[in-house]
């Protein structure tokens, strides 16, 4: 997660992840195909002119998932039920109810991934995690620790390459990929530890105690364009709803 220079990149986390959220609700009570992709084509949309996407860094971050919609929607349309036969062949029976319910739960499943894609590419992770304390009155010991955790992930990433590339130097290699896994899973596990203990002695060196009455370097407000965005979004979702469903 990792803001850029965008409109979204100014909202509040709390309420954009509440707006997406909303969204994703609705997603879900929906059984039409035409109504899921224009709602899917918004976020498109918000992500080109309001959060920054160039179309190439759309089709590279939906690219991996275009196989598995693919295979979600011909698993609920071959293999679906219904009284409009569109085509049948062997075990395998298409009908128009069996084709929008594959087309609706693989637009679907489209959709949260692009507004999820929208929340995550727009929003900086330490102000996210702030919004969570003053807007949704998370414990800072809850906060702090899913940010510390956060934080290790680029360095497992880190340490595992430099595993990797320390064994391909000494010419060692496994070709059992459990013991692979073993390998490389407990030096980390290890670390992970050691890092985790030395994270919470300096923690506790500098006050800090988890309580919610202590001063902030960053704090985050709810301004009107989040309120804005919020309900312009609805509001468009909605009349999408009422005028084409």
């Amino acid at each position: 997660m990792k803001a850029n220079h965008s409109f979204l990149a100014t909202l509040n986390p709390s309420c954009k992840l509440l707006s997406h959220f909303l969204i994703m609700f609705i997603l879900m009570t929906i059984s039409h195909p035409k109504v899921t992709l224009l709602i899917w084509f918004i976020a498109v949309l918000l992500g080109i002119f309001l959060g920054g996407w160039r179309i190439s860094f759309l089709m590279k971050r939906l690219f991996p998932y275009l196989g598995f919609f693919i295979l979600v929607f011909w698993m609920m349309a071959a293999f679906g039920e219904g009284q409009e036969t569109i085509w049948k062949w062997a075990w395998f029976h298409i009908t128009q109810e069996s084709m929008n319910h594959g087309l609706t739960l693989a637009l679907r499943m489209l959709g949260f991934v692009t507004y999820g894609l929208l929340f995550t590419s727009t929003t900086d992770l330490t102000l996210f995690i702030m919004s969570l304390i003053h807007q949704c009155k998370l414990s800072p010991k809850w906060a702090y620790g899913l940010l510390a955790g956060f934080r290790f992930i680029p360095l497992f990433q880190s340490e595992l390459n430099q595993m990797k590339t320390a064994h391909k130097v000494r010419g060692y290699k496994q070709k059992n990929s459990w013991k692979a896994f073993m390998r490389y899973s407990l030096p980390l596990f290890t670390q992970g530890i050691r890092k985790s203990e030395r994270i919470a002695i300096a923690m506790e060196a500098r006050g800090f105690t988890g309580t919610r009455h202590r001063t902030y370097y960053q704090t985050t407000k709810i301004a009107a364009k989040d309120l804005v965005y919020l309900f312009s979004l609805l509001i468009v979702v909605l009349g999408i709803l009422i005028f084409i469903e």
